[in-house]
């Protein structure tokens, strides 16, 4: 019989399969009815029954009726429910009489359709149910054996998994470990030794230079970034011992070599004697611009410091304004000039031995000679008082004392007193 039935039913799920007016549901439906087969073919007949079932119930008006229902009552014969068999197989003939397959239905089959036809009672095959029974409960078996096994692959999986993270991990780890240390020691393995010398006095409005070496103390050739920082007026710059006019930002250096260089800058104008500014030498190395060194370089103006005072005398009866400029700083004042606005309570008269020039009423400027460090240089100018002056009245004056030299101007507030002279001659 089996012989008969399966050559059958697999040409006709080729046919039904590979037509091309197949549905969308009809695909689901062969699915199902190929399910149900292959449990009848490894004599899983319960489970075939179950599936055929399903089918039945899901696709009442599937094409496959007429297989599925051959497919029941065979599985059904087989697995001793001769009731259903004959029953099924009753409505096959009843629904499809002119079907091709009715020639396929086994004897066997026919004989109990004929029994149950005659209303004869169609006791179950014990023996057949059994061994379906069994079947099935093989079949369930190698399941949970299956899922067991899928869930301890499912475990071994995650565990390997797991294992390799953390074999990683652990790896990644021990490389970036060996990755520091080897950046840490190649980092240590840099020694850049600054040497300054001592500070640098400069004259205002001079250019400047200190030296100073940077040595490759360690055992590799290495290449340094030399930089400065400081006041942008200094305008500094790095540049070379023998090459003074070029600017130096890179330098290559053997272990145990030297750099011989220059921290060139340009003292500015408006700086008063004595002021103090360090500027920084900064040496970075080229690979790793966090190993680097610096050095403070002191650099102090020298300039001219000049101090204005005011006095007011008399002598041959004639009143003077004298005005004294007095230079307490480290270099000569050269290239003075002089502008001299009196105060309001009195009137120039002229300034005798003097060259000058009256811009406007109580306004006088004057060249004044160069006035070295610790001297003093004087004007004195015939004034007169005006009317209602009181003595010992604060006499305010303002005085410019513009450097031409340094392109720089000072303005001072000079006060003089009337105490103790005779105002009018």
């Amino acid at each position: 019989m089996t012989r008969n039935i399966i050559p059958v039913l697999i040409s006709l799920l080729v046919m039904l399969l590979g037509t091309g007016f197949v549905f969308a549901a009809e695909i689901d439906d062969a699915a199902v009815f190929v399910d149900a087969f292959s449990a009848y073919q490894n004599k899983d007949y319960l489970t075939a029954i179950e599936k055929a079932d399903q089918l039945n119930q899901i696709f009442p008006d599937s094409p496959l009726r007429d297989v599925t229902l051959l497919l029941i009552a065979r599985s059904s014969f087989k697995s001793g429910n001769n009731e259903r068999a004959a029953k099924t197989a009753a409505s096959f003939y009843d629904e499809f009489p002119e079907s091709g397959l009715i020639t396929t239905i086994e004897e066997d089959l026919q004989l109990l359709l004929k029994r149950y036809r005659n209303g004869e009672r169609l006791p179950s095959n014990k023996l057949l149910q059994t061994a379906a029974l069994k079947v099935r409960e093989e079949r369930l078996a190698q399941e949970r054996a299956e899922a067991v096994k899928r869930e301890q692959l499912r475990l071994a999986s995650e565990r390997a998994e797991r294992e390799r993270v953390e074999r990683e991990k652990i790896e990644t780890e021990r490389v970036a470990a060996e990755k520091a240390a080897a950046l840490k020691a190649a980092k240590e393995s840099i020694k850049i030794v600054i040497t300054v010398n001592d500070k640098k006095i400069v004259t205002v409005g001079q250019t400047g230079r200190i030296p100073f070496e940077v040595s490759n103390r360690g055992k590799n050739n290495e290449e340094f970034v030399l930089a400065t920082a400081g006041p942008n007026e200094y305008a500094s710059a790095i540049t070379a011992a023998d090459r003074i006019d070029t600017a130096v930002n890179r330098v290559k250096l053997a272990g145990g070599e030297t750099f011989k260089g220059n921290l060139t800058f340009k003292m500015p104008p408006n700086k008063v004697d004595g002021n103090r500014t360090n500027l920084v030498i900064k040496v970075s190395s080229a690979t790793y611009e966090d190993v680097s060194q610096q050095e403070n370089a002191l650099v102090i103006a020298s300039a001219p410091l000049l101090r204005v005072v005011a006095k007011m005398t008399n002598s041959d009866k004639q009143l003077h304004y004298r005005v004294t400029i007095l230079n307490i700083g480290s270099i000569p004042a050269e290239m003075l000039t002089v502008r001299l606005k009196l105060p309001d309570q009195l009137d120039f008269l002229n300034a005798p031995g003097l060259q000058f020039k009256q811009e406007a009423e109580g306004i006088i400027v004057l060249k004044a000679e160069p006035v070295a460090p610790g001297k003093l240089e004087e004007f004195s100018l015939n004034v007169k008082t005006r009317d209602n002056i009181a003595v010992g009245k604060k006499l305010v004056g303002h005085v410019e004392v513009i450097n031409n030299q340094l392109q720089l101007k000072e303005i001072f507030s000079i006060v003089a007193s009337t105490a103790q002279l005779s105002l009018k001659p």
